[in-house]
């Protein structure tokens, strides 16, 4: 149990980290979206007297410091006229008005509520708890929209270093608008507290579980495994099939780390557990904890780098640079977003069984890769080599990685008789979204009127 003392110490921090933060340029110019908040209960209070609003559901992950559980119920407890605890708080940008940002429907993905709808957080809390369900696309089974990533109880530190964590990829989400970085829908419990979670939208597989399916789809194409033994012969078309499913894949994992890097941020953690699918299977970046704004206080004027923390992320996707603790920037995340793309193709781990010392002998300091499979694209192939390239100056931006990949996805899409408008499905999906809301909120609007003899206003 902390004391008084420690906690102050801990607040005082935490408070001194989310002021450094505030101060950057992105949050200046960039406008947080109207985000509700929700109460969490204490472990020793009955459910009757209980402040809990959610009712939590099977554990969808584990990381160092967090937890996401699904949120299979919302159940509105505090009054309309309660104060909200994150009014004052340094962890949510305040919305501002002047700004129209997020005022853009085309940015909206399916499901969601455009907040241009929505006139106070409580009408967004109201919607929430009306809506913690959806349907299939075929309008059949139901499934939890959202998901609750809190810390994880184990020691004080460890607490601590979730709490501001996950007080960090608050602040970044609450003004990240992409449709390929997961959605931050509200926050819960008290600031800077035990009990304090991020409401996200739930996703439904990572894309380290989708690796691994692939991985078991191409040993039966390849005339491995059970299946192929009975079978035989090698399937050409399914082995294309894998390709063109990962350039996709890897085309919209570019997009969403283009947006970050056009914000002057870096994201710096790039791995396949740190990216999944929703339900309708498109795919969401998520875990912004090490998301770090590139601002002139830490520019390095000799390397024309920033001075960043040493050894952020993980090793088998970590740039050379950050390894070894120089100064690093954006192209740290094409190194990893380099070694993640091969992993999707060659449906194998790059530095399998690497050790940390054996990782800085033969990749950071002996420059390894593994081999690219010369049956893949020439434009592919020469991708993945200027994304690890071991000169940071050497690699691509995300701008050219997004124009090679469309390419390579629309050449790709032509030999499988695809469909090349998923590039612009956001704004189907967005379209689609806004005519649900409206459905929604004229039968809700009918059922209040037959109610009470009146529309609510």
């Amino acid at each position: 149990m902390a004391s008084q003392q420690e906690i102050a110490d801990f607040l005082k921090r935490a408070q001194t980290k989310l002021n450094e933060t505030s101060a950057g340029v992105f949050f200046q110019r960039n406008n947080a979206r109207l985000l509700p908040s929700f109460d969490r209960g204490s472990e020793d209070s009955d459910e009757k007297n209980s402040k809990e609003e959610f009712k939590l559901g099977e554990t969808l992950g584990r990381g160092a410091f967090c937890e996401v559980r699904e949120i299979t119920a919302i159940m509105l407890k505090r009054p309309t006229d309660a104060k909200d605890p994150f009014a004052s708080s340094l962890i949510l940008p305040l919305p501002k008005e002047t700004r129209n940002s997020d005022r853009d429907i085309t940015n909206t993905d399916e499901g969601e509520f455009p907040t241009n709808l929505f006139q106070s957080k409580d009408e967004i809390r109201k919607y929430m708890s009306e809506n913690f369900m959806r349907k299939d696309d075929d309008g059949l089974g139901n499934h939890p929209r959202y998901a609750l990533k809190q810390v994880k109880m184990v020691n004080m530190k460890q607490v601590e270093t979730g709490l501001i964590d996950l007080s960090l990829e608050a602040k970044f989400l609450s003004c990240l608008n992409h449709p390929n970085i997961i959605k931050l829908r509200g926050v819960a419990g008290e600031p800077l507290s035990p009990n304090f979670g991020l409401v996200l939208d739930r996703l439904y597989m990572t894309l380290k579980d989708q690796i691994d399916a692939w991985t078991a789809e191409k040993k039966v194409a390849n005339g491995t495994g059970l299946c192929a033994c009975l079978f035989g012969s090698v399937d050409t078309h399914a082995i294309s099939s894998l390709i063109f499913s990962a350039t996709t894949v890897a085309y919209d994992l570019s997009c969403a780390l283009r947006h970050i890097h056009s914000l002057n941020l870096v994201y710096r953690d790039i791995k396949p557990e740190n990216a999944g699918f929703d339900v309708r299977g498109d795919l969401k970046l998520f875990d912004m904890g090490f998301c770090k704004e590139l601002t002139n206080k830490i520019h390095d004027e000799q390397s024309g780098m920033y001075k960043l923390t040493q050894l952020t992320g993980s090793p088998p996707y970590m740039a050379p640079e950050n390894f070894l603790g120089k100064p690093y920037g954006k192209p740290v995340d094409v190194f990893s977003f380099g070694v993640l793309f091969w992993e999707m193709l060659h449906c194998k781990l790059a530095f399998y069984g690497y050790k940390f010392r054996e990782y800085q002998m033969r990749v950071v300091e002996g420059n390894y890769r593994p081999p690219i499979n010369e049956s893949l694209t020439s434009r592919v192939q020469e991708l993945i080599k200027e994304c690890w390239a071991p000169d940071p100056k050497k690699r691509p931006t995300f701008d050219r990685i997004c124009l090679s990949l469309r390419a390579e996805h629309g050449e790709l899409a032509n030999e499988h008789g695809e469909d090349q408008g998923g590039i612009t499905r956001s704004i189907r999906l967005a379209n689609k979204s806004v005519r649900s809301f409206r459905i929604h909120a004229k039968r809700r609007s009918s059922i209040e009127m037959s109610e009470h003899g009146q529309f609510e206003h």
